[in-house]
C-alpha cells in the first residue's frame, strides 16, 4: 500500500508567513514603521522641548508674559501626555491618524509662535526640535505644507517681533541645514531598513522552498518504494527488493527529518527513524551531533545496511552507537557470527564504498570478544 503524505502541488508549508513577504519589503510599510517610531520618540522630545520652557521661565526668560507662557506650556503638557496613549502604528494608515498628525504639527509650530511672541527671540531655539521631527513624521504633500508653514511663521515673526537679524537668519539657515539632514539620514535608514527585510525575505521564501522540496522528495521517494513492493516476487529473489525498498526510505528519512527542522540534520533522530523499520529492537545510544543533508544521507544510507546485516546475518540485542570527536565512529555491535569480511554482499560493498568515497573514512569489520561482530564506520569531523 502506498504511504507518502498527501500534498498538493499547488501549495506551500503550513505557517509559512506568504501573505506578509510582500508587505514586509514595501516601501510604504517601512516609512510608516519608522514614521510611528519618530511619534514615539516625539512624546519624549516634546518633555525635552517643555523643559527647556520652563527652565527659561525659572531663569526669567521671557519674564513679561510669564503666565501666558505658563499656560501655553501646561497645555502643552496636557496634549504630550495624551499623545502617549495614541496606538500610533495602526492609526497612521487610516485617515483620523494623518489627522491627529496634522494637529499634532500644527500645534507644534503654534507653541514655539505663540512662546517667541509672547517670550521673546530665545523660544526660538525650540525650532531645532520642532520643525526636522515635523519633517520626519510627515510625508507626501504634507510635509511640504507644514515646512512651509513653519517657514511662513517664521517670517511672520520675523516681521512683528523685533529679532536681531543676523542671529534669525543663522539660526534659520541652522533649522533648514538639520531638517536637510534629518531627511537624508531618516531616508537612509528607511532604505537600509527596506534591503535587509528583502533579504530576510528572499532567505525565508528559499528556506520555504527547500522545506517543501524536501518534503516533496521524501514522498516521492516514499512512493517509489512502495512501487517496487507492489511488484515483489513472492519467492527468495523478492530479497532484493527488500533491500532495494529500505535503501530508497534510508534516503526518504533524511528528507523528511529536513522538512520537519531547520539547517542540519540531527544525527540521533537520523539512527532513531532508521531502526524504526527495523524487524527486531535495535537500541540506539548517539552522542549530539548534527550533519549536513549530504552527510546524513550517506550516513543515513550505511545505518541502514549495518543495520539490515545486524538482524539478517547475526542476533539481538543490537546496539547501534555513535561517537564524536576529531573522527566520527558508527558502530553496529550484534550477537551473531555474521559475514566473513571476504564474503560480504552488495550491502557490505555499498557501505564500503559509500564511506572511503563519500565519507572519505573506513569502514571495519570485526569479531567482538565473546561472540558477536561489530561493524564500524569512521570518517573525519570535516565530513560532517
Amino acid at each position: 500500500m502506498l504511504n507518502a503524505e498527501p500534498t498538493s502541488a499547488w501549495t506551500l508549508p503550513t505557517g509559512a508567513p506568504w501573505h506578509r513577504l510582500r508587505a514586509e519589503v514595501s516601501d510604504g510599510h517601512v516609512e510608516l514603521a519608522f514614521r510611528a517610531r519618530a511619534l514615539q520618540l516625539g512624546f519624549w522630545l516634546g518633555w525635552v522641548a517643555i523643559g527647556a520652557v520652563l527652565a527659561g521661565v525659572a531663569f526669567d526668560v521671557g519674564s513679561k508674559q510669564r503666565p501666558l507662557v505658563l499656560a501655553v506650556t501646561v497645555t502643552a503638557a496636557a496634549f504630550n501626555t495624551a499623545a502617549l496613549f495614541v496606538p500610533w502604528r495602526e492609526w497612521l494608515e487610516a485617515r483620523r491618524g494623518r489627522l491627529l498628525v496634522d494637529l499634532w504639527s500644527g500645534g507644534l509650530v503654534g507653541f514655539v509662535a505663540i512662546l517667541v511672541f509672547a517670550g521673546g527671540a530665545n523660544f526660538a531655539l525650540l525650532l531645532f526640535l520642532t520643525v526636522p521631527f515635523i519633517a520626519v513624521v510627515q510625508s507626501g504633500w504634507r510635509r511640504g505644507f507644514w515646512l512651509a508653514t513653519s517657514a511662513a511663521v517664521c517670517a511672520l515673526a520675523i516681521a512683528l517681533v523685533p529679532l536681531p537679524v543676523g542671529a534669525t537668519a543663522m539660526r534659520l539657515a541652522l533649522v533648514a541645514a538639520a531638517v536637510g539632514v534629518v531627511l537624508v539620514l531618516a531616508r537612509t535608514i528607511q532604505l537600509e531598513t527596506v534591503a535587509h527585510n528583502r533579504a530576510a525575505a528572499r532567505a525565508e521564501l528559499e528556506h520555504a522552498l527547500a522545506t517543501e522540496a524536501n518534503h516533496r522528495i521524501k514522498n516521492n521517494l516514499q512512493t517509489v518504494a512502495d512501487l517496487l513492493l507492489l511488484g515483489r516476487p513472492e519467492d527468495v529473489n523478492g530479497q532484493a527488493f527488500d533491500d532495494t525498498a529500505a535503501r530508497i526510505h534510508s534516503i526518504a528519512t533524511v528528507h523528511g527529518l529536513l522538512a520537519r527542522g531547520e539547517g542540519p540534520v540531527d544525527a540521533g533522530a537520523l539512527l532513531e527513524r532508521i531502526a524504526e523499520s527495523a524487524p527486531v529492537p535495535v537500541t540506539i545510544d548517539a552522542e549530539p551531533a548534527a550533519f549536513d543533508p549530504s552527510t546524513a544521507q550517506k550516513l543515513g544510507i550505511v545505518a541502514n545496511e549495518l543495520i539490515t546485516n545486524a538482524f539478517q546475518h547475526g542476533a539481538p540485542p543490537i546496539v547501534v552507537q555513535l561517537m564524536g570527536g576529531h573522527e566520527t565512529r558508527l558502530q553496529v555491535d550484534d550477537r551473531g557470527n555474521g559475514p566473513a569480511e571476504d564474503a560480504a554482499g552488495l550491502g557490505l560493498q555499498l557501505v564500503r564504498d559509500m564511506v572511503e568515497q563519500g565519507l572519505r573514512g573506513r569502514f571495519e569489520l570485526a569479531a567482538l570478544p565473546g561472540g558477536g561482530t561489530r561493524a564500524a564506520v569512521v570518517f573525519p569531523e570535516q565530513a560532517r
